[in-house]
C-alpha cells in the first residue's frame, strides 16, 4: 500500500435506506443517458397496449365517420380518385390514403387497419420522448413517454382508423419537435420539413390551418438566428402540400377548395337555437333518433330540399350549402352577443371536461366505465400540466409555439361543436407539461430524503463560539 493509499480516508459507508435509492437513481440515469434504449423500451409498451386493445375491438367499423373513409379508399383502389365532390365534402385527405394503403398491403382487414393505427400511435409517444427531450432533458422525456404510452385515451384512439387525429397527434408531434431542433440546430432544412408536417397535418385536422398564421409569429417573436428567414421556410413549405391539394380540387370539382367544405355546416350546427337549449346530443347527429322534431332538424331539412328544387349540380349544392351553413350560424350569433357568449363559455367548459361526450351506440355499450377512467387519467394529467406550466413560467417565450397551439385550437372550438376527440391533439402537451411536473416533485423529493439522509449521518458537534447558546 502506498503512502498516499494509506492516507486517504475510507469512503463513509451508506446507510441501508439510501443504497436503493441510490442504486434506483443509477438505473434511472443510466436509462436516461442512452436514449435509444428510451426510444425502444417506450414504443414496445406503446405498441403492446395499443395493439391488445385493436385485437380485441370487433372487427367492424365501430364510429360512423369511418363508413365515409373507407368509400373514399375503396374509391382509390379502383382508380376512381377521390370520388365525388359530396363524398369529400365533410373528409381528409390523408385518413382515405392511409386506409388505401393498408388496404393495398393486406386486402379488407378492419384488424391490419387498426394494428397499424395502434403502430402509428406506438411512434407518437416517441415522438412525444423527442420533443420532451428537446425542450427538458432526457429524464423528462422518458417520463413523457411513459406517460404517453399508457394514457388511456391514447391507448384507445391508437386502435381506431375511423378519424384521422392519430396520424396528425404523430405529424404535429414531429412538427413541433422539428421546429424546437432548429431553435437548436439552425437548419433551414429542418423547418422545412417542420412546415412540410404541419401541411400534412392541415391536410388531416383543417383546424389547424388557423395555427400557421400563430406559429409564424411566435416564430418571428423567437430569439432565433436569421428568424424571417425561418418563417418564410416554414410557410412555403407548409402551403406546399395545402396546394398541391387545392389544385387537385380545382381540377376534379372546379371549386378552389383548400381541404373540404364542412366548415360552414360545422359553424351552423354549433351556433343553433337547438344546440343552445338542448345541448350537443340534439343536434349530433343532426336528425338522428330522438331528434327529427327539433328545430335545427327542420331547418337542415328545409335546405336540403330548398337545394333539390333548384336542380344544381353537385358542386353546386355543395358550395350553397356550405354558404347557407356560414349565413345561418352568423345570425345565430349576431342576434344576441350576450348569448353567443354563454354558449361559446359552455362549449369551451365541454371541451376540457374530464368527461367523454360522443353520443353514438358505440359510447352507450361502454358505460360508466369509460368515464370513471377518463375522469381518473385526465384530471391529475391537467392538474400536473397547470403546475408544469406555472413552473414553467420563466420559460413563456420559448414555450409560445406550444401556448399558441392550445389557445388557437381552444379558441375554435369554442365558437364550433366541441368534442372530446377533438381535443385530444392538445392532451399531447397536456402530457408533456405534466412529465415536467412530476420531474421536479421528484426532484425535490429527492433532495429531501438525501438532506435527512446526510443529517442522520452527520456527527454531533459541539457549539461553537459564535453560538448563542454557549
Amino acid at each position: 500500500m502506498t503512502l498516499q493509499a494509506s492516507l486517504t480516508p475510507a469512503a463513509p459507508q451508506t446507510p441501508p435506506e439510501t443504497r436503493s435509492g441510490d442504486s434506483w437513481a443509477g438505473v434511472i440515469e443510466s436509462v436516461t443517458a442512452r436514449p435509444w434504449l428510451c426510444i425502444v423500451l417506450i414504443f414496445a409498451v406503446a405498441a403492446a397496449l395499443r395493439i391488445a386493445v385493436a385485437l380485441s375491438l370487433p372487427r367492424e367499423i365501430l364510429w360512423p365517420d369511418g363508413h365515409r373513409y373507407v368509400r373514399v379508399a375503396q374509391s382509390l383502389l379502383h382508380g376512381y380518385g377521390f370520388g365525388s365532390v359530396s363524398e369529400n365534402q365533410a373528409s381528409v385527405p390523408t385518413q382515405p390514403l392511409l386506409i388505401a394503403a393498408v388496404e393495398l398491403l393486406f386486402r379488407h382487414s378492419f384488424l391490419a387497419l387498426r394494428v397499424f393505427f395502434a403502430a402509428l400511435g406506438a411512434a407518437t409517444c416517441v415522438v412525444g420522448y423527442l420533443l420532451a427531450r428537446e425542450l427538458f432533458g432526457p429524464a423528462v422525456a422518458l417520463i413523457a413517454g411513459a406517460l404517453l404510452a399508457v394514457y388511456p385515451y391514447y391507448i384507445y384512439l391508437s386502435a381506431l382508423f375511423e378519424y384521422p387525429q392519430p396520424f396528425f397527434i404523430l405529424v404535429m408531434g414531429l412538427a413541433f419537435w422539428l421546429v424546437y431542433r432548429s431553435w437548436r440546430i439552425p437548419r433551414v432544412s429542418t423547418l422545412l420539413l417542420a412546415g412540410l408536417c404541419l401541411g400534412v397535418g392541415v391536410l388531416a385536422v383543417p383546424t389547424a390551418l388557423a395555427f400557421v398564421p400563430v406559429l409564424a409569429a411566435t416564430l418571428a417573436l423567437a430569439r432565433i438566428p436569421r428568424r424571417y428567414i425561418s418563417v418564410a421556410a416554414l410557410l412555403v413549405a407548409t402551403a406546399l402540400p395545402i396546394a398541391a391539394w387545392t389544385a387537385r380540387n380545382y381540377a376534379a370539382y372546379g371549386e378552389l377548395i383548400l381541404v373540404n367544405q364542412a366548415g360552414g355546416i360545422n359553424f351552423w350546427v354549433a351556433n343553433n337555437e337547438t344546440y343552445f337549449e338542448y345541448g350537443k346530443g340534439a343536434v349530433e347527429p343532426a336528425c338522428g333518433p330522438g331528434n327529427t322534431k327539433q328545430l335545427y332538424c327542420r331547418q337542415l331539412g328545409s335546405l336540403e330540399r330548398k337545394l333539390r328544387a333548384e336542380h344544381l349540380s353537385a358542386a353546386q349544392s355543395v358550395a350553397a350549402e356550405e354558404a347557407a351553413g356560414w349565413k345561418a350560424g352568423w345570425a345565430f350569433l349576431a342576434a344576441s352577443p350576450a348569448r353567443s357568449a354563454r354558449l361559446s363559455v359552455r362549449k369551451l367548459l365541454e371541451l376540457w371536461s374530464p368527461l367523454p361526450d360522443a353520443v353514438t351506440p358505440v359510447a352507450a355499450r361502454v358505460g360508466a366505465a369509460r368515464d370513471w377512467v377518463s375522469i381518473l387519467s385526465y384530471v391529475p394529467l391537467l392538474m400536473l400540466a397547470v403546475a408544469g406550466v406555472v413552473l414553467l413560467r420563466r420559460e413563456t417565450r420559448r414555450l409560445l409555439p406550444i401556448y399558441g397551439y392550445v389557445l388557437t385550437f381552444t379558441a375554435v372550438y369554442s365558437v364550433f361543436l366541441p368534442t372530446t376527440r377533438y381535443r385530444l391533439p392538445l392532451d399531447f402537451f397536456l402530457v408533456v407539461f405534466a412529465a415536467y411536473a412530476l420531474h421536479r416533485i421528484a426532484e425535490g423529493a429527492a433532495r429531501r430524503l438525501s438532506g435527512r439522509a446526510a443529517a442522520r449521518r452527520a456527527p454531533v458537534r459541539a457549539p461553537s463560539v459564535s453560538s448563542p447558546w454557549r
